[in-house]
């Protein structure tokens, strides 16, 4: 394996540059050992102010992707400065004098997407932009919303615009997102697949790229909501019942090939969690399709072919023993099946072909084994990669089968200081009844001792998990001088149904010892002061925190709960509002309120607030519609009546997250703040930033 070429330079002149190679491959630094270190930071104070600006941008570059022919790659390039648009950049990988570029200007515009259609012809969704100044926001401070979005067909020969498809159809109401593409028709250069709304029903078009016309090839419903597509031909239908709890699959295999429901499934609110069946691709037969699924009775999730006609699901394609599959991997432009992908500690990739297998370990080899290699799109004997991990946040490099050369493409965020991040390692614990769990360190650049003050930080969802990857928050503390510990605790996803299924009403016992025997091991392990351990949380994450705060009081120094869940009896009432399996699965996690009030009680913060002897930091979204606010009110009611010591903030436009742009960035100094003052165990002078007060924050900018 061989390394060749340099970073693709600007587009033009004005183009950011991108990260030099040795940058881009990032190799991680020895941890050193400290001298004598309590909190050390990695970074100093303007590094650390500079990660925070540069990480809430918006990635410079992305949504690369690789033409057919392999020879060319059309990706997004996100606008400098306000009041500018974005642009697409076309790369001939093969120019008479190497590696070109020419940028593609769509005006004062967002782009959603690239994709290629043909060699010849490639695709951009794009929606004009607004500035507007909305109610809660900082006096002076605006933002930009997109308009209605459309698709545009443009030549790359000649760059002309040939067409804004569905154009004709932009007066329908419905029609305010014309940017879904179901079939992009290879074998038919000249036509793809798009549906949208005639008059109340959802059809689906065969649309004219050169010149923007269309005609209907299938009629929806107005409860339609989707189309998948086999071999150009309209092959399932997803219709949404009326109540909006259910999903109606129906395939064209009724008499005279009409649609027939052939299987129905629940819709949930999971907190990221994932149906028992979708999608995957078209196969090879016309009356079979792949699925990702788990069905009945199985224990993981796997890649099946599901028939058509009977409904039924044919022998798995690919099910492992030890891990749920993530995804599929099927061809964007043939529609084959290449294998698909799966987390251990991170994400990986199988594939059908042995030879295809066997090159693709030598690039990941190559790479190095603390990153990501991710198979993005493939083209005649070129494959686009996108390489990630703790200590990259995200790489373009191109694959060439033909001379086995790895060529760097560019980074998405070529501002970020890749040497200043921090590298994690995988740990594996028994919790106290022997049950195997895993989960992450990260250590500052100092390394982790018995000296180094820890941040122990669940993960949300619960039916979620923590994966080796890019993640903001933690290098923040990492950068700060602490060691982070995310502990995948029963309960979390991707390691099979009966992992999941263990932390069902298990808030605040078997989950919560799971994180507390994390603590434990890392103590053991001589990677963190007993004296200097702060829980960290969001959503479940959150709940956890407080959780171990109340009931292990004498391990931890402080606690902070982003949108906790803090009343389990006041959240099913939350829940009941949605639909009764929505409901039912959220009483299956934390119990019964009519036959286990008593016991939902013994483990809900708001009940407990009196047993909290440490100081907490609470925070919370108005807007948050899938923990309400109200919960954290609760919790800040009965800590009062407690007479705990406790912070509490609000944000009148962070949804259900860490917050975004000048949010975080308000979210994470509060966060430093805190844990400064709250690490002894006592509170003496944090205040949480008003919003108003934060005018250095990006974002803050006069109206242009």
């Amino acid at each position: 394996m061989r390394i060749v070429g340099q970073n693709l330079a600007s587009a033009q002149a004005g183009t950011a540059g991108i990260c030099a190679l040795a940058a881009m491959l990032g190799l991680l630094l020895a941890l050193a050992s400290p001298a004598s270190a309590e909190r050390i930071p990695s970074m100093g104070d303007g590094a650390v102010q500079d990660f925070l600006r540069h990480v809430v941008e918006p990635q410079q570059f992305s949504d690369a992707t690789l033409s057919p022919s392999g020879r060319y790659v059309i990706y997004v390039q996100r606008a400098a400065r306000r009041g500018e648009g974005d642009s697409a950049i076309l790369v001939d990988l093969d120019g008479d004098s190497g590696m070109t570029a020419q940028r593609v200007d769509v005006g004062r515009r967002r782009i959603y997407w690239v994709q290629w259609a043909s060699d010849d012809q490639f695709l951009i969704s794009i929606a004009s932009l607004t500035t507007v100044s909305l109610p809660g926001r900082r006096p002076n401070e605006w933002v930009q919303l997109p308009a209605p979005a459309r698709v545009l067909s443009i030549n790359r020969e000649t760059m002309s615009r040939s067409a804004v498809l569905l154009e004709d159809r932009h007066g329908n109401y419905r029609n305010r997102d014309l940017s879904e593409l179901t079939d992009l028709l290879p074998d038919d250069p000249d036509h793809i697949l798009m549906p949208a709304y005639q008059r109340r029903n959802y059809n689906l078009y065969r649309v004219n790229i050169l010149t923007g016309q269309s005609e209907k090839v299938e009629n929806g419903r107005s409860n339609t909501v989707a189309w998948f597509t086999a071999n150009g031909s309209a092959v399932m239908r997803v219709d949404r019942s009326a109540n909006g709890r259910h999903l109606y699959f129906f395939a064209r295999t009724g008499r005279n090939d009409s649609w027939r429901r052939v299987t129905r499934f629940q819709t949930r609110d999971l907190f990221g969690g994932q149906p028992d069946f979708e999608w995957a691709g078209p196969s090879e037969i016309p009356e079979q399709i792949y699925v990702r699924a788990r069905p009945e009775g199985a224990e993981f999730f796997g890649i099946y072919r599901f028939d058509l006609r009977s409904g039924e699901y044919l022998d798995p394609v690919a099910v492992r023993a030890d891990y749920d599959i993530a995804q599929a991997l099927i061809g964007t432009y043939t529609g084959q099946y290449f294998g698909y992908a799966y987390r251990d500690e991170r994400l990986r990739f199988e594939f059908a072909d042995a030879d295809f297998e066997g090159r693709y370990r030598e690039v990941e080899a190559f790479l190095g084994e603390d990153v990501v290699v991710t198979p993005v799109s493939i083209g005649g004997e070129r494959m686009l990669l996108f390489v990630t991990g703790p200590t990259e946040p995200g790489v373009y490099y191109i694959y060439n089968r033909r001379d086995e050369s790895v060529v760097p493409l560019l980074a998405t965020r070529p501002r970020l200081v890749i040497d200043d991040l921090r590298a994690a390692q995988t740990i594996r614990y028994r919790a106290r009844d022997g049950v195997e769990l895993t989960g992450y360190l990260t250590a500052p650049r100092v390394g982790a001792t018995s000296r180094t003050p820890l941040i122990v930080m669940p993960h949300g969802g619960p039916e979620a998990r923590d994966s080796l990857g890019f993640d903001p928050v933690v290098q923040y503390l990492a950068a700060l001088g602490y060691a982070v510990l995310q502990p995948n605790y029963r309960g979390s996803s991707g390691f099979g149904r009966t992992f999941a299924e263990s932390g069902y009403r298990q808030w605040g016992r078997a989950m919560q010892d799971d994180i507390t025997d994390g603590v434990q091991w890392a103590v053991a392990s001589g990677l963190a002061d007993p004296n200097q351990i702060c829980i960290v949380g969001f959503s479940y994450g959150g709940y956890a925190a407080l959780a171990g705060a109340a009931l292990t009081p004498d391990l931890y120094r402080c606690a902070v709960a982003g949108a906790p869940v803090t009343d389990f009896a006041e959240f099913l009432d939350f829940k009941r509002d949605f639909d009764d399996e929505v409901y039912d699965y959220w009483v299956s996690l934390l119990g019964n309120p009519r036959s286990d009030r008593a016991e939902m009680q013994a483990y809900s913060p708001t009940h407990l607030a009196d047993r909290i002897t440490i100081p907490v930091f609470l925070f919370h979204g108005i807007d948050d519609e899938s923990v309400p606010v109200d919960q954290s009110r609760r919790m800040a009611r009965a800590l009062e009546a407690a007479g705990a010591d406790y912070r509490y903030s609000e944000n009148s436009v962070t949804e259900h997250s860490w917050g975004a742009g000048p949010d975080f960035i308000r979210v994470m100094r509060d966060l430093a703040r805190f844990l400064d003052d709250a690490m002894d165990g006592q509170l003496d002078s944090f205040e949480p930033t008003e919003r108003e007060s934060e005018g250095d924050a990006p974002g803050a900018a006069a109206q242009p």
